[in-house]
Formats: C-alpha cells, sequence, structure tokens
C-alpha cells in the first residue's frame, strides 16, 4: 500500500506509448478533478475526448479510436467505458468512476479502480463514529453486490456489527423490503446497486421511510446529503486519478497485474451532524478528526 502511495505520485514519461483519455463528461466535476490527476501524472502526451462537448459525435470517436488505436484507454464514467469496450476491447483498457463495475463485461486486458470502498474500512468507521449502531441493514441485488455483502458480513463479524441484508431479485421489491428491514435494524447502509435505486422516486421514498423511523442512512455519495443521509463515505477523485496513473503505468510496462480491479486508495467523509442529532445519535468526539466535510 505504501508503494502505491508513492506511485500515485510520481509523473512518468511517455515511453513510445499511445494513450488516450476518454472523459464521460468533464463538465462534471468529479469527472474533471480525476482526469487533471491522471494527467498530472503523465509526463507525455496524451488524446483527450471529453464525449460531453457537442463536437464529439459517435462515429469521430470511433474513427479516432482507429486510427490511433492507442495502446491504452484510460475511461472516467461508464459512456466512456463502453465506447473503448465496444470497439477497441482487444487494447489495454483502464476505467474508473463506474458505478456497479461488475455489470459490464471485462475483456483480458481490462484493469480499473472500483467506485466501491473496502467494506472492512466503512464498517469500522461507522462503529468507530457511531458505537450504538450494532445492526446495519443492507438492499442488495444477488445479481450485482452478493460477492460484497458476503465480504461486508464478514467482516461486520469481527467487529460486532451485524450486517443484516435482503436481497432483490426485481426493483419494485425495493421498498416493500425496506418496510421488513427496518425493525430489525439500527441503521440502513444504502449501497450502489440498479436494483435498490432504480429511479428518483424510490431513492425518496427509501429516505422518507427511514426518516419516518429515525433510522441513519449510511452512503456512498455526497448527493444523498441533501436528502438526510448522515454519514457518506465516498471515493477520493483526485486519489482515484493517481491510482489510475498508477496502473496505467504497470499496465504499459509489461508488469504482471495481481488484482485487475483495485478497491479506491482514498476516501472522502462527510458527516451530517444536524441529522444525528436530530435522530438523537450518539458519536464519538475522537472520530471527528477523520471527517473531511461536517454539515451543523
Amino acid at each position: 500500500f505504501l508503494i502505491l502511495i508513492l506511485l500515485l505520485g510520481i509523473p512518468f514519461a511517455d515511453e513510445g506509448h499511445k494513450i488516450m483519455l476518454i472523459n464521460s463528461d468533464a463538465s462534471v466535476e468529479k469527472y474533471k478533478v480525476t482526469q487533471e490527476e491522471f494527467r498530472s501524472a503523465i509526463a507525455g502526451p496524451v488524446i483527450e475526448v471529453d464525449l460531453g462537448e457537442k463536437k464529439w459525435k459517435l462515429s469521430e470517436v470511433e474513427n479516432l479510436l482507429y486510427d490511433e488505436y492507442p495502446d491504452l484507454v484510460y475511461c472516467i464514467g461508464t459512456e466512456a467505458y463502453l465506447l473503448a469496450n465496444k470497439y477497441v476491447r482487444e487494447r489495454n483498457i483502464v476505467f474508473s468512476s463506474i458505478l456497479n463495475w461488475r455489470r459490464f463485461s471485462v475483456a483480458k486486458k481490462t484493469y480499473g479502480v472500483s467506485n466501491e470502498l473496502n467494506p472492512e474500512m466503512q464498517i469500522t468507521l461507522y462503529r468507530s463514529m457511531f458505537p450504538q449502531i450494532r445492526k446495519i441493514g443492507v438492499l442488495y441485488s444477488g445479481k450485482y453486490n452478493k460477492h460484497w455483502f458476503g465480504a461486508a458480513q464478514e467482516a461486520g463479524k469481527g467487529m460486532g456489527v451485524e450486517i443484516m441484508g435482503r436481497a432483490l431479485s426485481k426493483a419494485k421489491d425495493t421498498i416493500p423490503e425496506l418496510t421488513g428491514l427496518l425493525p430489525e435494524i439500527d441503521a440502513l447502509w444504502l449501497i450502489s446497486d440498479p436494483l435498490v435505486i432504480s429511479d428518483k422516486n424510490t431513492l425518496m421514498e427509501i429516505f422518507n421511510q427511514c426518516n419516518a423511523k429515525k433510522k441513519p442512512v449510511l452512503s456512498y455519495h455526497d448527493a444523498f446529503a441533501e436528502y438526510g443521509a448522515v454519514l457518506i463515505v465516498s471515493v477520493d477523485n483526485p486519489t482515484m486519478g493517481r491510482q489510475a496513473a498508477a496502473i496505467s503505468r504497470e499496465v504499459l510496462s509489461g508488469d504482471p497485474i495481481k488484482t485487475k480491479v483495485q478497491l479506491p486508495a482514498g476516501s472522502h467523509i462527510l458527516l451530517n451532524l444536524k441529522k444525528a442529532k436530530e435522530y438523537g445519535l450518539t458519536y464519538w468526539g475522537m472520530a471527528l478528526s477523520m471527517v473531511n466535510e461536517m454539515i451543523e
């Protein structure tokens, strides 16, 4: 891990390799920051494409990929990845900023940084911040997050936290399963899952039900703070860009890659202290030092 951290800050020279960066939409701040950090870690030239710019048509990007035929394509966001995977999946592809990357096929030469953080680290934070939370509920789809849920359950056992889950097979099961789960838990861990959060109305109903029962929501995206999430642990985007650059360096150098899709090396923690007090949650003061952003 220490070696990785050192590598993240080392720009590396272009050794004759052709690199293309495709951003799904650089007007999105987190995508923009990720791109900037990736570029700062690459000393050589990079062909950059922003799919958010109107000048780029699908056919033009397709032609550019074929004409340049880069040694490595770095994709930021789902749209960029799907494009590269469709037209040049035989080339080296590195991705980041994709929710539920397991939804998509991953070619032999595809690598990436997951948008989901280490569950053990998150449970440790939850346990440290709110000692009274011992039963955490999770709604998840077996298709996309079965493996993740199993890992979370195992991690929780070692910390005296019971992770209680309800597996969904259809998006319409979200609210009925939530209604049955809420009386059994101290908090809801809202994870990135396309079946659980299928649309905005479902998302709002999740928060409405949790708020009515005064059950804190622990989540993964800063945008959920406006809905009432109490604690949000999200990926640190600048670190993600540098991590993607480090992976690209390994790939282009021909070094063996042990883990094709890595967990993010950095995180950003937001605490909604106002909501925590509203719910009467007892929090450990010393844990506040870990918080990057606070709503009071």
